[in-house]
């Protein structure tokens, strides 16, 4: 019991979601829910290590010393990630070209996948495949070893870990660690990363994910959804004829999730604002548009997100959504929001 108390403690936010470049959203909008509950941010405290990192990089190898060597260097970067991106980076460059490193790496991950089958999972292997995720992060984050990290396959080994479902309430931390690698790797926007990400259907893997994962786990699959949408090839993907079922589908994931947040009192107010973002990115293709007109939720439309004056950003978006879908009938005034969507290819879409 103590463990797991100590291990929801633990800031996953700040190491996962935070860590791409747009989440700021995300970190106001959970400031000003939690200001309303009375609650207050989390403070990190973390170990310091005096160990050079090479040489717990090298700690690695043996077996007895691995579970302290991920603990530390996961700290060391969880500390220096805004404090020293200097120092965060080059970790990552000699974590992914160490000799051994990354197949080592890689291990830890298969080793969980047997306590996933023979349900041996607890708090200490949760925490211990957490540990490796963070080093991986710092892996996808470094543009001299994100595409040769995607090269390498590493990141197809993660999907498994965000699919598999338990009633293991510690597992969804490992999801959402999992997710935050692939949304580091997309967050750049390279085009080989976002047809590796379509080419190993990232887009249902995310639909997935909003559907089973907890709220930290749908608001990074989401972020991966809007990383993909962003790049023309991508949302050319999604909204293709011969994607129809795909597509369907991640509306009526949407809508669904729309109808939970409508009835909770308590909502939660990003989930919201990354369902109209999704859906404003859609309306960016012809036959996106079409969809997102035919498929929205009547409760986007109706009263139910009426008082969201604590949260303007969302309802400028639910407003401007309502009169793109509702009211405006030659021409779609997209290029407005081009302060949230950050769309390079900004175009109205005429009728």
């Amino acid at each position: 019991m103590a463990d797991n108390e100590e291990l929801q403690e633990e800031p996953w936010e700040e190491r996962t979601l935070n860590l791409l470049h747009d989440s700021n959203i995300d970190q106001e909008l959970s400031a000003t829910k939690s200001r309303k509950r009375g609650r207050k941010k989390h403070s990190m405290k973390w170990m310091k290590t005096p160990m050079a990192i090479p040489e717990v990089i090298v700690e690695l190898q043996e077996q007895e010393l691995r579970e302290t060597a991920l603990r530390c260097l996961s700290s060391f970067l969880v500390e220096k990630r805004e404090e020293d991106p200097e120092n965060y980076s080059r970790t990552g460059y000699f974590l992914y070209n160490s000799c051994g490193t990354v197949a080592i790496l890689l291990q830890e991950v298969i080793m969980f996948y047997g306590k996933m089958m023979d349900g041996s999972l607890n708090v200490r292997s949760a925490k211990r495949l957490a540990n490796v995720l963070t080093l991986l992060q710092s892996i996808a984050a470094n543009p001299e070893t994100r595409q040769n990290f995607v090269n390498s396959c590493f990141p197809n080994y993660l999907i498994l870990l965000v699919l598999f479902e338990t009633q293991l309430e510690v597992y969804e931390i490992v999801r959402a660690m999992a997710l935050s690698v692939v949304g580091i790797l997309c967050q750049a926007r390279e085009p080989k990363i976002i047809q590796w990400a379509i080419k190993n259907d990232m887009v249902e893997v995310c639909r997935v994910s909003i559907q089973i994962g907890n709220e930290l786990s749908k608001v990074i699959a989401m972020h991966i959804l809007e990383a993909i949408l962003q790049d023309w090839s991508g949302i050319s993907y999604i909204c293709s004829p011969t994607r129809d079922k795909l597509l369907k589908g991640l509306m009526e994931t949407l809508a669904r999730l729309v109808a939970y947040l409508a009835e909770d009192q308590d909502f939660s107010p990003r989930l919201l604002f990354h369902i109209l973002r999704c859906s404003f990115l859609l309306c960016r293709h012809r036959r996106g548009y079409n969809i997102v007109m035919d498929n929205l939720p009547v409760q986007i439309m109706d009263v139910s997100f009426q008082d969201l004056l604590e949260f303007p950003v969302i309802q400028c978006l639910l407003d401007q959504l309502s009169l793109a879908v509702g009211k405006i009938e030659k021409c779609f005034p997209i290029s407005s929001l081009h302060n949230f969507l950050e769309w390079k290819h900004a175009e109205p879409l005429c009728h």
